[in-house]
Order: structure tokens, then C-alpha cells, then sequence
């Protein structure tokens, strides 16, 4: 049995790669569907651009959509040699680092589940993180990784002052192409280039369960997928190029930008994503949001957010946890027939104030959160209109 396999979905790992940049006019780029030309010439108001990549129209799940990098965990990423390298890193220095990973106490179920004995080895906090940093790599060429001697950052008040990311960059992409086909190849790689995935950089951001409503057609199939998002951030603009493969078109972007392209386009932008980049919405400064993210891992473990679809008298809405409508004990595996609520749309916000729900083809309405100390995604952006929400 594979380590992040379960009978109804795949664990995952998603990386928000978020690099600081000058406040500037967004850059032109070329590639079918969404883009960037005739947007808009006026200066981003955030200072950082967010690394995003165009699915394959080929891909099974979500295709032809811009999502963050990432994908399925594998065996490789809970391989109990990760041990042996941090331990290379230095015995003590692994072991209170690797503590740092889990300081506010037990995760959602993706992190804290039980697993087979051979995958229990490694904590599931360090395998999703080297997932994560793996699959970024395969994905777009950027190694999340420090050379062995590099621990200047993690000794200066580690973990209470948040660090950067540190991207290593290689001069040749047979590595790449050798994780690719195989993911094992990945701590080769590392052993043999002295380098370690830089798994203290990766805050938790949040974790997201495909809704069984939007997976019907691939239930038998198992494309549903439990996904950890952690956020990065780095202090330049790496080298980055899409794999031509899994995806087809990568572009660094401001939040404000990329919003603004999604309303222009009407689309583009999978639903995690849209949800996430809202949350952006309320750091302009990248400081700000390395602050916020860094000194809320310490204090909150993130909550699943598992959407669930309800139906009133005229219409369906999905709602999210900390939504006072959101059951106690939801059906993850898709047996049950949707809930009904007897009041209608217009009525949903008087009678059930507490709200962190959308109306489907129609505006989210959310004024409270899933309880995890994240901050609460702002639709009202000017960048983000009622159309552009509907396409969630």
C-alpha cells in the first residue's frame, strides 16, 4: 500500500511560491488562454508575484487551468533516508529543527492519520514539505533546497523569526528530468549535490479536500485529493520554466494582476486558487504576510476545509468550515444526497449571519473563518467583481 493513498482520494502537496518584487507594470507574456496582454498599465499594489502554472489540456484533473505548483505525494517523499540526510545537515541541528515543524500541536487528518509502519518513520509534516518542494522543482525547475554548510538563517532565533526560502539553481536539467520519471531520484539528487529541501521555509497556509460534487465523473477513479498548501517566500525571482508536460505555461504575478486578468478572461483560475489568492489580497506588503503566516504556524495547525454543497428553495450554495451552516460530521465520501435548507437565497444571510459560504454561479459571502487564526479572503477587491466570483 502506497504511503498517501487512501480509498477515496490522494494525499497532495501544493507550494504557494511567493518571491518580493518592486511595485511595477505587470510584464507581457504569450500563451493561449488566460494572459496578461491589454490588462492593465497601472503599477501593482503588492511588492511580491506569485508563482503560478497552466495545466495541460491533456491532464485528467483540472485542465487548462493555472493552478500553483504541486501534486501527489509518493513514497519517496516518507522514505526514512530523509532522516539520514538531515542528520548529514547535523544530528542536533535535525532533530530541534524538525521539531519546529509541528510547535502548535496536531494537524488535520492528512498530517496526524496513522500510516503504514514503513511510512511512519519520517513525520508526515517533513514528507508533505519535501512533496511539495519536489513537485515544484519537476514542475517548474525551481529546488527549494540549501547547500549542507548554509544554517546562518537557522540559527538566528529559529523559529521564532521567519526566514526565506533558498533556491539552488542548476546549471543543467537532467536532474529534473530524472525526477521526473522517477521520485526516488530526488534524494539521489540531493545526496549527490550536497543540498537539503528547505523544509523550515514552508509555513502551513491551509488544506483543501476535493468536494465530492465536483469529482462524480472521477469518483472510481480516485481524483480526489487531500492537499496540504504551504507558503514560501523568497527573496528574488528565480529561474523558473514550465515542464511542457504536466503544464504548459508558467508566469510570475502580482495577486492584484492575476485577479484582474481572471475577471478579464472569465476563468482560469481553479477554486482553491481563486479562494487563496483572495487571502493574498489582504498583505500589499510581502513583509506583512511573511510575518502573519510565519507567526501563525507556531500558534495554529491549519483545518481541512472540505467544501460542502447545500441546496435552498432557489438555489445551491457551498459553504466552508467555520460557515454556521457547516455540519458537524460532513460526508467526505459523497453516500448522502445534498442537505436542504428551507429559506431562500435572499434570506441565507438574516437567518444564518455567521457566513463562509458562495452561491454557486453567484458572489461568496464570508465575514468569519474556519477557526484557524487564517485571515478571511477579501472578494471585494476592487480587481475581483461579482463575475469573476461566479466562476468558482
Amino acid at each position: 500500500m502506497m504511503a498517501a493513498v487512501l480509498k477515496h482520494w490522494r494525499e497532495a502537496a501544493t507550494l504557494l511560491l511567493v518571491s518580493k518584487s518592486s511595485k511595477i507594470v505587470p510584464n507581457l507574456v504569450n500563451g493561449g488562454g488566460m494572459q496578461l496582454q491589454g490588462v492593465t498599465s497601472e503599477l501593482s499594489e503588492y511588492n511580491y508575484k506569485i508563482l503560478m502554472l497552466k495545466r495541460s489540456s491533456k491532464s485528467k484533473f483540472m485542465p487548462d487551468v493555472y493552478v500553483f505548483p504541486g501534486g501527489i505525494a509518493e513514497d519517496a517523499d516518507f522514505s526514512t533516508e530523509w532522516l539520514d540526510l538531515y542528520k548529514k545537515f547535523g544530528v542536533s541541528e535535525s532533530q530541534e529543527l524538525l521539531k519546529s515543524l509541528t510547535v502548535s500541536g496536531e494537524g488535520p487528518p492528512m498530517f496526524s492519520r496513522r500510516r503504514n509502519p514503513e511510512y511512519e518513520q519520517i513525520p508526515s509534516e517533513l514528507a508533505f514539505r519535501i512533496c511539495a518542494i519536489r513537485e515544484t522543482f519537476e514542475e517548474s525547475g525551481v529546488l527549494i533546497a540549501r547547500k549542507f554548510e548554509d544554517k546562518t538563517a537557522l540559527k538566528n532565533n529559529f523559529p521564532q523569526q521567519p526566514i526565506s526560502g533558498t533556491s539552488y539553481h542548476l546549471e543543467s536539467d537532467e536532474w529534473r528530468k530524472r525526477v521526473d520519471r522517477n521520485p526516488e531520484e530526488f534524494i539521489r539528487m540531493c545526496q549527490t549535490l550536497n543540498v537539503i529541501p528547505d523544509v523550515w521555509s514552508l509555513s502551513e497556509w491551509s488544506n483543501w479536500l476535493t468536494p465530492t460534487t465536483l469529482s462524480m465523473n472521477a469518483k472510481k477513479s480516485g481524483r480526489r485529493y487531500d492537499t496540504a498548501f504551504f507558503l514560501c517566500i523568497l527573496d528574488h525571482l528565480p529561474e523558473a520554466l514550465h515542464d511542457d508536460k504536466e503544464t504548459v505555461h508558467l508566469q510570475w504575478t502580482a495577486p492584484d494582476t492575476l485577479l484582474n486578468v481572471y475577471n478579464k478572461y472569465k476563468g482560469g483560475l481553479a477554486p482553491p486558487q481563486i479562494y487563496e489568492v483572495c487571502r493574498l489580497l489582504n498583505f500589499q506588503n510581502v513583509e506583512n504576510l511573511h510575518r502573519f503566516a510565519w507567526e501563525r504556524a507556531l500558534k495554529n495547525r491549519v483545518k481541512q476545509y472540505f467544501p460542502v454543497v447545500m441546496v435552498c428553495e432557489d438555489g445551491i450554495i457551498v459553504v466552508y468550515p467555520g460557515d454556521e451552516l457547516y455540519p458537524t460530521d460532513p460526508d467526505r465520501v459523497g453516500e448522502n444526497s445534498p442537505i436542504s435548507i428551507e429559506c431562500s437565497i435572499e434570506e441565507l444571510p438574516n437567518k444564518f449571519p455567521v457566513m463562509n459560504r458562495m452561491l454557486v454561479k453567484g458572489p461568496h459571502w464570508v465575514n468569519t473563518s474556519a477557526g484557524d487564526g487564517q485571515v478571511i479572503p477579501n472578494f471585494h477587491h476592487e480587481t475581483l467583481s461579482d463575475s469573476a466570483s461566479s466562476k468558482l
